[in-house]
């Protein structure tokens, strides 16, 4: 082993002018292309992913998981080819499209672990070009993660207006319903009226009392004084003598007559107090009669005050049952009312409690060196690899010349002639 180890060393020594020459030949190249490429500058941000900004009485764990969903909307063909348009990166010198601009690899999105953090790199020809399209990128990205929380707050605003909408129309129907309701129900009429029916109703109830004790009065009066008057002569029958009269004794005498039935008169004399006695059993009577007919209006009365009475408990019970519900209903409308009207009235708040707002941190500034090595770096690796390839090539080739020059084993040699005997 070491006698072949010094053949190869001795090898590469007598080829040590061409390595050498090959070794300065690939420093040479490598110092004339690292120095004709354009130098590449780097400039970095930050975006920080601020949490949701939800109340204390609802706090939620973040979760870092989430972070990678933000990645596309920073490494967007969109903002890249506004990026382009603003700093006029298609024109010439550069001529960039958004193909060419993805092959270039100017861009790359980094996520830093356990952070809130996404880290934009952007490496371009141009310094100051490459802070300010890192500083734009981020704050496009910014701008267009507000417009987004922004849409979102309208749309949510929208969708909370038309419920407010459909609450206010609902309100409106429910309390002109209840004002129609309460107009065509008159309660107060109602109950006034019904007050007026039981005030009737308790005063034809005493009126009936009072007449029938009155008719009981009264029908006493003419049972007892009728049956006693039945038995008396309503005149009285009067016999005078005409000489108790003077003129008429005078008219006798020059008659001449003696009979003393012819002289004698009768007359018929009313009663003055069986008269009094019948005149006050006839007005008894007549007051018996309108006190029976009194008291039979006031019982046919009583069934028709209780028939107003009750159709008007019917129908007043009926149109309080319907303003109860009204009532409800208008209730209902008006908590729902109240209760779309803060929602629409926090809907940004609602919004802003779940949506998370990216920021930009730590601006990009413009880099005073570029990235990569330089090129007497590159010239001085180039070199050293140049020659640990073409040492080992010459040894290699040292190698295979010694193994092609070597003798074979006699026991090896008469191996392959009878293996070559046989095959024949």
């Amino acid at each position: 082993m070491d006698e072949r180890l010094s053949r190869r060393l001795q090898s590469v020594i007598r080829h040590g002018r061409w390595i050498t020459a090959g070794t300065l030949l690939c420093m040479l190249v490598t110092f004339i292309i690292s120095h004709s490429l354009p130098k590449i500058y780097a400039a970095t941000t930050y975006i920080l992913v601020v949490e949701p900004r939800v109340n204390a009485t609802y706090p939620i764990a973040w979760d870092y998981t989430l972070i990678p969903t933000f990645v596309p909307l920073v490494d967007n063909d969109a903002i890249i080819a506004q990026i382009l348009q603003h700093f006029y990166l298609d024109r010439a010198p550069f001529h960039l499209t958004l193909h060419r601009f993805r092959q270039k690899g100017y861009l790359d999105v980094r996520l830093p672990k356990s952070s809130r953090l996404i880290e934009i790199d952007i490496q371009f020809p141009d310094a100051r070009l490459a802070a300010d399209i890192a500083n734009y990128l981020a704050q496009c990205v910014a701008e267009a993660n507000d417009q987004s929380n922004v849409l979102e707050t309208a749309a949510t605003q929208k969708i909370f207006k038309e419920r407010l909408d459909r609450a206010a129309a609902r309100l409106s129907e429910t309390e002109t319903s209840r004002i129609a309701l309460q107009k065509r129900a008159q309660i107060e009429s109602r109950e006034a009226q019904l007050e007026i029916l039981l005030d009737e109703k308790a005063q034809v109830s005493k009126q009936i009392g009072s007449l029938q004790l009155s008719l009981l009065q009264d029908d006493s009066a003419l049972k007892f004084p009728g049956q006693s008057l039945g038995t008396e002569p309503r005149t009285l029958q009067l016999k005078n003598g005409v000489t108790s009269d003077r003129l008429r004794d005078r008219s006798t005498k020059k008659l001449d007559v003696n009979d003393p039935e012819v002289l004698s008169e009768t007359d018929q004399v009313v009663d003055a107090t069986n008269e009094g006695s019948r005149r006050k059993l006839a007005d008894s009577a007549v007051r018996v009669a309108g006190e029976r007919r009194t008291i039979e209006a006031a019982r046919s009365r009583l069934p028709q005050i209780d028939r107003q009475i009750n159709d008007l408990l019917g129908g007043t019970s009926e149109l309080r049952s319907e303003i109860e519900r009204s009532d409800q209903d208008f209730q209902l409308a008006s908590e729902a009312y109240e209760s779309a009207s803060h929602d629409y009235r926090d809907a940004s708040v609602t919004v802003a409690a779940r949506s998370v707002v990216l920021r930009q941190v730590s601006p990009a500034l413009v880099p005073e060196q570029p990235v990569g090595l330089g090129a007497w770096i590159s010239a001085v690796l180039a070199g050293v690899l140049g020659l640990a390839l073409l040492s080992g090539a010459v040894a290699a080739l040292e190698s295979l010349r010694e193994i092609r020059s070597e003798p074979l084993d006699p026991t090896i040699k008469k191996a392959c002639a009878s293996e070559g005997t046989r095959n024949l």
